[in-house]
């Protein structure tokens, strides 16, 4: 079956990988919690997952975010 024209697995690591980038621009908390909140048990893979879909470590993507915020609220 193709999701969006996307296979399963591709389609669920898609909407990891959305949920993890939620928490990460709204949560203070650990990335190897937001990995295992999301479904993927390995915070490592997680991480390669992420920076596969995004093009940045969930870590990046973080402050990235955070210096944008500072940014415009400055």
């Amino acid at each position: 079956m193709e999701a969006f024209g996307k296979s399963p697995i591709a389609y669920l690591t898609m909407l990891r990988t959305e949920r993890m980038a939620g928490l990460l621009r709204a949560t203070d908390t650990p990335i190897a919690v937001i990995a295992r909140e999301v479904g993927w048990g390995d915070p490592d893979f997680a991480a390669r997952q992420f920076r596969r879909s995004v093009g940045v470590t969930p870590r990046e993507y973080r402050a990235m975010i955070r210096s944008r915020l500072s940014q415009s609220s400055g």
